[in-house]
């Protein structure tokens, strides 16, 4: 079945379990706020390019109820490749989290979705308290070039909370080769509580959806090197002013 269709939207399951487990961690725990929603495209596709932290990586999710909370929009969540050699693909595919491969996110955009992207992959969800809000490198430029190919608007998107929900202070490495996992992260309270350790600290987050970035119409690697920088100091600003103005971490 093509993408966009059914089968890549949230399922009935996926909407309750949304509803139920997500939305009230995401209203109550997080307390979150958002800004700029007004800058998501009412219809048409569109790339959410975001900052990603956090040793669980819930950014992902967060953002997506930002879209559904604020906008007549689904995000399609992309998710990093091993996500989907944990035995979870049933949960992922309820909740319409899709591989995040190119041709993936060319069909869900030729099909007219909007769809999220998190470019610093596990570096970014890798990165130690001591670098928090640090953004990784952006990859190699795919989403650029593939929006330049795409004439697809890019909506850059700076969260914050990300980094204190799940402060990761160390990661043991090959201890989970087995799995497909890069590392087994270590917080303040995982692996040391066992489950109760995957518990978030209630940190107060906020989803800020900038202005619409149009790429270049050339879509040749050095063009789209140039605009992930622009991107990515987009995102950057982003984050510092939000981080300055920020009332209060919890």
């Amino acid at each position: 079945m093509a993408a966009g269709s059914a089968s890549s939207l949230p399922s009935a399951l996926g909407r309750e379990l949304t509803e139920k487990l997500l939305s009230p961690i995401y209203t109550e725990w997080f307390r979150t706020s958002v800004r700029g929603a007004e800058n998501i495209p009412t219809s048409g596709p569109a790339l959410v390019v975001a900052n990603h932290a956090g040793a669980f990586a819930i950014d992902g999710l967060i953002t997506m109820l930002a879209v559904a909370k604020n906008t007549e929009r689904t995000l399609r969540v992309l998710g990093a490749d091993f996500l989907f050699h944990l035995g979870v693909n049933n949960f992922l595919d309820e909740l319409g989290v899709r591989p995040a491969t190119p041709s993936v996110a060319r069909e869900l955009l030729e099909s007219g979705e909007l769809v999220g992207v998190w470019p610093e992959g596990v570096r970014g969800v890798a990165k130690t308290f001591d670098q928090r809000y640090r953004l990784q490198r952006f990859g190699r430029g795919g989403f650029a070039r593939l929006a330049s190919e795409l004439a697809v608007e890019i909506i850059p998107t700076a969260i914050i909370g990300s980094e204190e929900t799940y402060p990761l202070v160390g990661r043991v490495s090959g201890l989970l080769n087995w799995a497909g996992l890069p590392y087994l992260p270590v917080t303040p309270t995982f692996p040391a509580l066992g489950p109760l350790g995957l518990i978030p600290f209630p940190a107060k987050w906020s989803v800020t959806f900038g202005e619409p970035m149009i790429p270049p119409s050339d879509s040749s690697v050095i063009s789209a090197f140039d605009f992930t920088d622009q991107v990515q100091a987009t995102i950057r600003s982003m984050l510092l002013s939000g981080l300055e103005h920020r009332e209060r971490i919890f």
